[in-house]
């Protein structure tokens, strides 16, 4: 099960247990914070989309902590004028940790905690496959061995 949400200007796609770095939000740490625009809802069966928003769906959860970014450099400059800017601006996050999706009074809890850091989707690693030598390549490499031995 998942659901849209939308918080600070942008739409979030959110899943019971995932882990979020939203915009800051005015709640303190360790407190509840209730998600009422709530866009889509889908479940394993059926989902429902709301004209904006849904009515009677909220998505509850805790924030775990309020913090600042990483520091982005802004760095304007204007050729042959000798003219440079540099700024610099770290944005202000609000980590929240998705508890619990309500649709129509039926409540998802979440029974474990999914470890997703933001919203954009990580890569697996390739696995590495070893090829088998072929009978050929041994019986060459072999011939090989022996000739250096005698040369030397």
């Amino acid at each position: 099960m998942f659901a849209v949400i939308k918080t600070g200007g942008k739409q979030y796609k959110v899943a019971l247990g995932t882990i979020l770095k939203l915009e800051k939000v005015n709640i303190e740490k360790s407190n509840n914070i209730v998600f009422k625009e709530v866009l889509m809802v889908k479940d394993d069966t059926s989902y429902e989309l709301g004209s904006p928003f849904l009515k009677n769906v909220e998505v509850k959860g805790k924030v775990l902590e309020n913090k600042k970014d990483k520091k982005i450099i802004v760095f304007k400059k204007r050729r042959r004028h000798t003219s440079r800017r540099k700024n610099g601006h770290r944005q202000n996050l609000s980590v929240v940790q998705i508890e619990e999706i309500s649709v129509n009074g039926k409540s998802f809890k979440s029974e474990k905690t999914k470890k997703v850091i933001s919203t954009k989707k990580s890569a697996d690693k390739p696995e590495v496959i070893k090829k088998e030598k072929t009978k050929s390549v041994e019986k060459e490499t072999e011939k090989l061995k022996k000739d250096a031995k005698k040369k030397g």
